[in-house]
């Protein structure tokens, strides 16, 4: 889940209705999938707040640069759900590193995020780089530059995915024309999304295995889904 435009109050309340319907059992609340929970950080911490008192492990996904406040506020948080035997954790993302002002040119710069993950570090809540997608355009260096800069923030690892593109081509619009025809492809039903959209998945299972390997050479962990990195946050904290 994350923010909309629908009142914050709102959104919580179907939550709540949601979980007690669903007869499906689910420990995590992912929150932040669909938008930054820090584009409006008072309106974020507010929710993860209620979001900390559902008895569920929470993780929020960003690409913001914390003020100090955020950073206090969220240490809070995590300090009360360790106590009720929660855990928080958090996924930053990043799919480039010197093309970002292309890429990305209205979000903070991987530099920032680099710091949001040192700091979410320093506060003592598990932080994981979500390096997905994958982009077909950007050469492995930049990738490379992400893993040694994640490493030595402190990150817990790197989550790796792959590209998706619906009907419209919407998300894949800023890759060069001709660059997609080259990379493996399949259409499949999107489970993680909440409308279960049919999409076109693209991924290069030679690159993927090489940007694992990459990551385990500078020291990091590679994930391939958000399921296996918050199940590794659950078994540190019960071995903790």
């Amino acid at each position: 889940m994350g923010l909309a435009r629908v009142d914050a109050t709102e959104i919580l309340s179907r939550f709540r209705a949601f979980t007690a319907a669903n007869q499906t059992s689910f420990e995590t609340i992912q929150f932040g999938y669909d938008g930054d929970p820090f584009a409006c950080p008072e309106r974020g911490i507010a929710m993860l707040r209620q979001l900390a008192t559902m008895d569920k492990h929470l993780n929020f996904s960003t690409k913001a640069s914390l003020a100090d406040a955020t950073l206090d506020a969220l240490s809070d948080i995590h300090s009360q759900m360790v106590a009720r035997g929660m855990t928080m954790s958090a996924l930053v993302s990043l799919s480039c590193w010197d093309s970002a002002p292309i890429v990305e040119p209205h979000t903070p710069s991987p530099a920032e995020r680099m710091r949001t993950v040192a700091n979410l570090t320093r506060i003592g809540i598990t932080v994981f780089i979500a390096v997905r997608p994958v982009l077909p355009h950007i050469p492995d260096a930049e990738y490379e530059r992400v893993m040694m800069e994640g490493v030595r923030a402190g990150c817990e690892g790197f989550i790796v995915g792959p590209l998706y593109a619906d009907a419209r081509r919407q998300f894949v619009r800023f890759i060069p024309p001709g660059t997609l025809e080259t990379i493996p492809s399949q259409t499949c039903t999107v489970s993680w999304s909440a409308h279960a959209p049919t999409w076109t998945r693209y991924e290069d299972p030679n690159r993927l295995q090489r940007l694992i390997q990459m990551i385990e050479r500078h020291g990091g962990r590679a994930f391939q889904s958000s399921a296996d990195a918050m199940m590794l946050v659950q078994q540190k904290e019960a071995v903790g």
